[in-house]
């Protein structure tokens, strides 16, 4: 018996033996792409130069949010992709993100889009040609007046809060979009920007709310990935009953349940949501303030509950990811070192408000990011499509009452008068001056 065990051992020792430096291979190669990804994609992101633009709002906007939807629709058109193996694992390029913030500082709000200096043009166009009335103008980058370490911000006589935002169903499951604040009376008209907007005008004069949206494009065949769900949904539902046959046998028979008026609602509004454009989201917001009144339940609270005007009970809402909140307690996983867990999460949101930061694509690249009581793979991603982000982004519309909350533009523009003279001598020019 031990011949025969020693001879399998020899046996599989000698295979071992050969075929080592495949399973090798098989091990190590995996972790090397990751890691290689992660590094070439870090350099590409650090490439990108970035302008911060500062849409300043009209006195009065006489136009529907479905502009704004335009606006991204016109947007996703200019995502990019990686195309080829150059592309991919040499350029390490990866999806472009734009920014789309919302943020009061002591009460006054300003709304601001950050995008590659180089498509600032195609943005501001895109912007315009819905919004003539609004002025977009390049600013310098509020985020330089925020403390860059946790450290710092106490230095400073500062605390902060955040969190970011997840979806609670599948991104196929529409949130309460724009369409459906909408009344045929205009005294009824809402518009969902008006919550926000009361939330960011009543903070104190030396604290700073800032929600922030970060949207990659996501590819044009995205619905593709909710095709089996869509079908689920519309496979009939049968329903088995039992009967005694006159032989005093029971038998059975299949009986088809026709879907009641909100199953058909809802499979309809599936349906037109993955009929659109689609972006991958980040949502972000963060509370900073004077520790003399730090008051983190009033934006815990206040900016959470303006998020559940868009929930739908049979379509989707909005829920808090709490792995990211920065508020932890000792009952809660892994109940160890809250205090330091922490400020290991106000360090991280700190850093990804402050850098637009879009998480690593790679596995490595989140390991490589994270501590040991901060991994790097709580922040995630929704779906939502340009219907919905317009929903949640987009310039108050008229009957908003803006004038306490945000300095809007003075003056409206207008066109030049016609027959002006462009070219002509100096006696040409005089008579318009």
């Amino acid at each position: 018996m031990s011949g025969i065990f020693s001879f399998v051992w020899d046996a599989a020792i000698g295979v071992l033996g050969s075929i080592w430096p495949i399973v090798v291979f098989v091990l190590v190669f995996p972790i090397f792409k990751s890691t290689w990804m992660f590094w070439r994609q870090s350099i590409y992101k650090k490439a990108i130069k970035w302008v911060l633009l500062e849409l300043r709002i009209p006195r009065e906007i006489r136009k529907s949010v479905q502009g704004m939807e335009q606006i991204f629709a016109a947007i996703h058109a200019l995502g990019n992709a990686p195309n080829n193996l150059m592309e991919w694992y040499w350029a390490g390029e990866v999806t472009e993100w734009k920014t789309f913030e919302m943020v009061s500082f002591g009460g006054e709000v300003h709304f601001y889009v950050r995008t590659r200096a180089k498509q600032k043009g195609l943005v501001e166009a895109a912007i315009l040609s819905y919004y003539p009335d609004i002025e977009v103008v390049e600013v310098e980058d509020y985020m330089d007046k925020f403390p860059t370490t946790v450290r710092e911000m106490h230095d400073q006589g500062y605390d902060l809060w955040g969190s970011e935002m997840l979806l609670v169903r599948e991104g196929c499951y529409p949130i309460k979009t724009y369409d459906q604040f909408h009344a045929p009376a205009e005294e009824k008209e809402y518009d969902p920007i008006a919550e926000f907007l009361e939330v960011l005008g009543k903070i104190k004069k030396e604290e700073i709310v800032g929600i922030q949206i970060s949207a990659a494009p996501a590819g044009i065949k995205w619905f593709e990935e909710y095709e089996p769900l869509l079908q689920k949904l519309k496979e009939p539902k049968i329903k088995k009953e039992k009967f005694r046959s006159g032989e005093g046998q029971m038998e059975s028979f299949a009986k088809m349940i026709a879907r009641s008026p909100g199953e058909t609602d809802t499979l309809e509004a599936i349906e037109k949501n993955l009929s659109k454009p689609a972006f991958d989201a980040i949502i972000r917001f963060v509370y900073l303030s004077p520790q003399a009144t730090f008051y983190d339940s009033y934006a815990r609270r206040g900016l959470t509950g303006a998020f559940n005007q868009y929930a739908s009970l049979d379509l989707n809402s909005f829920r808090q990811n709490y792995v990211v909140s920065t508020r932890t307690q000792i009952w809660v996983y892994p109940y160890l070192f809250p205090k330091r867990r922490n400020d290991y999460r106000k360090q991280r949101l700190l850093y990804t408000y402050r850098n637009r930061y879009w998480p690593p694509e790679s596995l490595m690249g989140r390991i490589i990011t994270s501590y040991i009581l901060n991994w790097n793979f709580a922040s995630k991603s929704v779906r939502l499509t340009t219907q919905c982000l317009a929903t949640i982004f987009h310039p108050p519309t008229y009957f908003v009452l803006t004038a306490p909350h945000i300095a809007r533009v003075p003056s409206k523009k207008a066109s030049p008068p016609a027959g002006l003279a462009i070219f002509g001598d100096e006696e040409a020019i005089e008579k318009f001056m």
